[in-house]
Protein backbone atom coordinates (compact mmCIF):
# COMPACT_ATOMS: atom_id res chain seq x y z
CA UNK A 1 0.00 0.00 0.00
CA UNK A 2 2.87 2.40 0.91
CA UNK A 3 4.34 1.62 -2.56
CA UNK A 4 1.21 2.57 -4.24
CA UNK A 5 0.45 5.49 -3.03
CA UNK A 6 4.17 6.36 -3.56
CA UNK A 7 3.65 5.99 -6.77
CA UNK A 8 0.46 7.58 -7.46
CA UNK A 9 1.88 10.62 -6.15
CA UNK A 10 4.96 10.68 -7.85
CA UNK A 11 3.13 9.76 -11.02
CA UNK A 12 0.79 12.50 -10.72
CA UNK A 13 3.82 14.87 -10.42
CA UNK A 14 5.06 13.70 -14.02
CA UNK A 15 2.25 14.93 -15.65
CA UNK A 16 2.39 17.60 -17.96
CA UNK A 17 1.92 21.49 -16.48
CA UNK A 18 -1.58 21.22 -18.37
CA UNK A 19 -2.58 18.64 -15.46
CA UNK A 20 -1.03 20.26 -12.84
CA UNK A 21 0.27 23.98 -11.88
CA UNK A 22 3.95 23.60 -10.33
CA UNK A 23 2.47 24.67 -6.20
CA UNK A 24 -0.27 21.90 -7.17
CA UNK A 25 1.92 19.30 -8.00
CA UNK A 26 4.21 20.21 -4.58
CA UNK A 27 1.07 19.71 -2.69
CA UNK A 28 0.83 16.26 -4.47
CA UNK A 29 4.16 15.54 -3.29
CA UNK A 30 3.40 17.21 0.23
CA UNK A 31 0.24 14.96 0.74
CA UNK A 32 1.98 11.63 -0.65
CA UNK A 33 4.96 12.67 1.36
CA UNK A 34 3.06 12.67 4.55
CA UNK A 35 0.90 9.76 4.36
CA UNK A 36 3.18 7.33 3.26
CA UNK A 37 6.89 8.55 3.69
CA UNK A 38 9.41 8.23 6.15
CA UNK A 39 10.82 11.46 8.05
CA UNK A 40 14.65 12.30 9.21
CA UNK A 41 15.23 15.49 11.31
CA UNK A 42 18.89 16.56 11.66
CA UNK A 43 20.74 19.50 12.52
CA UNK A 44 23.22 21.48 10.33
CA UNK A 45 24.55 25.26 10.34
CA UNK A 46 22.47 25.68 13.76
CA UNK A 47 18.84 24.75 12.22
CA UNK A 48 17.00 21.59 12.20
CA UNK A 49 16.49 20.07 8.67
CA UNK A 50 13.56 17.75 8.05
CA UNK A 51 13.14 15.38 5.37
CA UNK A 52 10.84 12.68 3.75
CA UNK A 53 12.59 9.96 2.18
CA UNK A 54 11.79 7.01 0.16
CA UNK A 55 15.31 5.72 0.79
CA UNK A 56 16.73 8.94 -0.94
CA UNK A 57 14.82 12.98 0.33
CA UNK A 58 11.54 13.27 -1.52
CA UNK A 59 11.42 16.61 0.54
CA UNK A 60 13.84 18.85 2.54
CA UNK A 61 12.45 21.28 4.49
CA UNK A 62 14.81 24.02 5.73
CA UNK A 63 14.17 26.52 8.12
CA UNK A 64 15.16 30.58 7.21
CA UNK A 65 16.40 32.31 9.82
CA UNK A 66 17.37 36.27 10.32
CA UNK A 67 20.37 37.69 12.48
CA UNK A 68 18.51 37.22 15.13
CA UNK A 69 18.21 33.34 14.87
CA UNK A 70 14.39 33.97 14.62
CA UNK A 71 12.42 32.36 11.98
CA UNK A 72 11.28 33.88 9.14
CA UNK A 73 9.82 30.88 6.74
CA UNK A 74 11.13 27.59 4.85
CA UNK A 75 12.55 26.36 2.03
CA UNK A 76 11.18 23.41 0.66
CA UNK A 77 13.70 21.13 -1.52
CA UNK A 78 11.46 18.50 -4.19
CA UNK A 79 12.92 15.51 -5.42
CA UNK A 80 12.20 13.14 -8.26
CA UNK A 81 14.43 9.68 -8.46
CA UNK A 82 16.83 11.61 -6.38
CA UNK A 83 16.98 14.25 -9.02
CA UNK A 84 15.92 18.36 -7.48
CA UNK A 85 12.58 18.84 -9.27
CA UNK A 86 11.86 22.33 -7.88
CA UNK A 87 12.56 24.60 -4.76
CA UNK A 88 9.11 26.81 -3.13
CA UNK A 89 10.86 29.49 -1.22
CA UNK A 90 8.65 32.08 0.49
CA UNK A 91 8.25 34.53 -2.13
CA UNK A 92 9.82 32.30 -5.23
CA UNK A 93 8.94 29.39 -7.01
CA UNK A 94 11.63 26.93 -8.65
CA UNK A 95 11.22 24.37 -11.70
CA UNK A 96 13.81 22.55 -12.76
CA UNK A 97 13.41 19.66 -16.24
CA UNK A 98 15.21 16.13 -15.71
CA UNK A 99 18.26 17.50 -17.37
CA UNK A 100 18.76 19.44 -13.81
CA UNK A 101 18.06 23.04 -16.08
CA UNK A 102 16.02 25.80 -14.22
CA UNK A 103 13.13 25.90 -16.32
CA UNK A 104 10.85 28.18 -14.20
CA UNK A 105 10.95 31.08 -11.95
CA UNK A 106 7.73 31.98 -10.41
CA UNK A 107 6.83 34.72 -8.15
CA UNK A 108 5.40 33.87 -4.40
CA UNK A 109 1.44 34.17 -6.28
CA UNK A 110 2.53 31.47 -9.28
CA UNK A 111 3.11 34.14 -12.39
CA UNK A 112 6.62 34.04 -14.16
CA UNK A 113 8.75 36.54 -11.97
CA UNK A 114 9.49 39.54 -13.62
CA UNK A 115 13.12 41.10 -15.02
CA UNK A 116 14.99 37.55 -14.50
CA UNK A 117 17.56 37.68 -17.27
CA UNK A 118 19.49 34.80 -18.42
CA UNK A 119 22.21 35.15 -16.18
CA UNK A 120 20.19 35.45 -13.26
CA UNK A 121 18.53 32.16 -14.03
CA UNK A 122 21.84 30.41 -14.53
CA UNK A 123 23.25 32.03 -11.42
CA UNK A 124 19.85 30.85 -9.45
CA UNK A 125 19.85 27.17 -11.52
CA UNK A 126 23.43 26.95 -10.07
CA UNK A 127 23.36 28.01 -6.67
CA UNK A 128 19.88 26.00 -6.10
CA UNK A 129 21.62 22.41 -7.20
CA UNK A 130 24.43 23.04 -5.20
CA UNK A 131 22.49 23.68 -2.34
CA UNK A 132 20.42 20.59 -2.87
CA UNK A 133 22.86 18.30 -3.22
CA UNK A 134 24.22 20.01 0.20
CA UNK A 135 21.20 19.16 1.76
CA UNK A 136 20.78 15.36 -0.38
CA UNK A 137 24.30 14.67 1.23
CA UNK A 138 23.01 15.69 5.02
CA UNK A 139 20.71 12.33 4.52
CA UNK A 140 22.86 10.37 3.34
CA UNK A 141 23.67 6.82 5.24
CA UNK A 142 26.84 7.42 7.30
CA UNK A 143 29.83 4.76 7.59
CA UNK A 144 28.29 3.35 10.94
CA UNK A 145 25.05 2.81 9.13
CA UNK A 146 26.17 1.09 6.04
CA UNK A 147 28.50 -1.14 8.45
CA UNK A 148 25.60 -1.76 10.49
CA UNK A 149 23.00 -2.89 7.63
CA UNK A 150 26.03 -5.38 6.53
CA UNK A 151 25.90 -6.69 9.90
CA UNK A 152 27.80 -5.95 13.50
CA UNK A 153 28.19 -7.65 16.47
CA UNK A 154 26.79 -5.02 18.57
CA UNK A 155 22.71 -5.08 19.80
CA UNK A 156 20.73 -2.70 21.60
CA UNK A 157 22.36 -0.16 23.57
CA UNK A 158 25.35 -0.23 22.16
CA UNK A 159 24.43 -0.60 18.81
CA UNK A 160 22.01 2.72 19.34
CA UNK A 161 25.15 5.05 20.48
CA UNK A 162 27.60 3.42 18.26
CA UNK A 163 25.09 4.75 15.38
CA UNK A 164 24.54 7.86 16.77
CA UNK A 165 27.85 8.75 17.42
CA UNK A 166 28.75 7.79 13.47
CA UNK A 167 26.14 10.20 12.14
CA UNK A 168 27.41 12.73 14.99
CA UNK A 169 30.75 12.64 13.49
CA UNK A 170 29.56 13.08 10.12
CA UNK A 171 27.15 15.89 10.45
CA UNK A 172 29.29 18.10 13.14
CA UNK A 173 32.80 17.14 11.58
CA UNK A 174 34.71 15.14 14.34
CA UNK A 175 36.56 12.45 15.08
CA UNK A 176 35.70 10.95 17.88
CA UNK A 177 32.90 11.46 20.52
CA UNK A 178 33.07 10.47 24.26
CA UNK A 179 30.31 10.81 27.12
CA UNK A 180 30.13 10.08 30.75
CA UNK A 181 28.04 7.29 31.50
CA UNK A 182 25.80 9.58 34.00
CA UNK A 183 24.97 12.04 31.29
CA UNK A 184 23.07 10.10 29.10
CA UNK A 185 19.86 8.19 28.47
CA UNK A 186 20.74 5.07 26.06
CA UNK A 187 18.34 2.79 24.58
CA UNK A 188 18.06 0.26 21.79
CA UNK A 189 15.62 3.45 20.28
CA UNK A 190 18.61 6.10 20.68
CA UNK A 191 20.48 7.97 23.03
CA UNK A 192 20.41 11.51 24.79
CA UNK A 193 22.14 13.91 26.76
CA UNK A 194 25.40 15.08 27.40
CA UNK A 195 28.06 14.41 24.99
CA UNK A 196 31.54 15.70 23.77
CA UNK A 197 33.10 15.57 20.41
CA UNK A 198 36.28 16.33 18.85
CA UNK A 199 36.65 19.04 16.08
CA UNK A 200 39.67 20.24 14.43
CA UNK A 201 39.44 23.79 16.88
CA UNK A 202 39.05 21.40 19.83
CA UNK A 203 36.31 19.68 22.16
CA UNK A 204 32.79 20.59 22.10
CA UNK A 205 30.56 19.73 24.89
CA UNK A 206 26.98 19.12 22.98
CA UNK A 207 23.67 18.22 24.54
CA UNK A 208 21.98 15.64 21.89
CA UNK A 209 18.79 13.76 21.28
CA UNK A 210 19.15 11.26 18.99
CA UNK A 211 16.44 8.74 17.43
CA UNK A 212 17.50 5.07 15.84
CA UNK A 213 15.11 2.56 14.15
CA UNK A 214 16.75 -0.41 13.71
CA UNK A 215 20.46 0.38 11.40
CA UNK A 216 19.35 4.29 10.51
CA UNK A 217 19.44 7.52 12.36
CA UNK A 218 15.91 8.68 12.09
CA UNK A 219 16.69 11.91 14.13
CA UNK A 220 20.06 13.65 15.19
CA UNK A 221 19.53 17.42 16.84
CA UNK A 222 22.35 19.16 19.57
CA UNK A 223 22.90 22.07 20.72
CA UNK A 224 26.09 23.31 22.16
CA UNK A 225 26.18 23.85 26.10
CA UNK A 226 28.07 26.80 27.55
CA UNK A 227 31.42 27.49 27.39
CA UNK A 228 31.29 24.24 25.17
CA UNK A 229 34.72 24.85 23.54
CA UNK A 230 38.05 23.40 25.15
CA UNK A 231 41.21 23.07 23.59
CA UNK A 232 42.62 19.64 22.65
Amino acid sequence: MRNTLIALTLGLCSLPSLAATLAEQFTLMEKGAQSALDTRLFSHDGVDIKAWSDGVPVIIAVPIMNEQGKLEGESRYYFKGGKLFGVKEPAAQFAFDDQGVLTQWLDDKGQPAEFVSKMSMQQREAWLTKRAAELSQLFAASPAEQQAAKGTKLKGKELSQWLCNGKLMVLAKGDKVIAEPEKIKLSERGMEGEVSLRQDKGWQDLCLKCEVQGTQVTRLTWQPMPGANKPL
